[in-house]
């Protein structure tokens, strides 16, 4: 499968240290060819490194020079690098061959934050199942003995 230029050339390094500026990402990979782009992305207001970067190199041969050592270090803390593409998420407005999860993206998530919430319900409900057909014999041996011993509380006080 031939995949286009930019999307063979381009380069996700995870990992890095919050002091990694753009200059020191694009240092480290100038070893491996000629780079077009090199961004470190930062944060908004603190403008500190968010931990991640983007290499895009002219020639995809340099892209995977780069990736033969999946975990480099740079500026003294090993990192995770790969091709871009490999890791790209797949957005809701994008098509999707994963049958019922790309019909009903929502419902899926849902079911996957409220696992635990939907097995207690459904244990309960077991239990209710099984216990609620034998309630009524239960009650009424406990109402029978707790009034013989009790004869005041039998009626209603008012």
């Amino acid at each position: 499968m031939s995949l286009p230029n930019d999307i063979e050339t381009k380069i996700y390094v995870a990992g890095l240290p919050w002091i990694t500026k753009t200059e020191s990402l694009r240092n480290y990979f100038e070893q491996f060819g000629e780079i077009v782009y090199a961004n470190v992305v930062c944060d908004r207001a603190t403008k500190r490194s968010k931990g991640f970067g983007f290499i895009t190199f002219k020639e995809a041969e340099s892209a995977n020079r780069a990736c033969e050592d999946p975990n480099p270090t740079i500026d003294g803390r090993k990192t995770n690098c790969k091709l871009a593409y490999l890791g790209a998420r797949v957005h809701n407005n994008q098509s999707n061959k994963n049958g019922l999860v790309s019909i009903f993206p929502n419902l899926i998530n849902c079911l996957q934050r409220y696992f635990h919430v939907i097995i207690v319900v459904l244990v309960t409900a077991g239990l209710a199942i099984c216990v609620l057909p034998y309630w009524n014999q239960y009650y009424w041996q406990y109402y029978q003995q707790y009034y013989q011993h009790y004869p005041w509380f039998s009626t209603y006080p008012y």
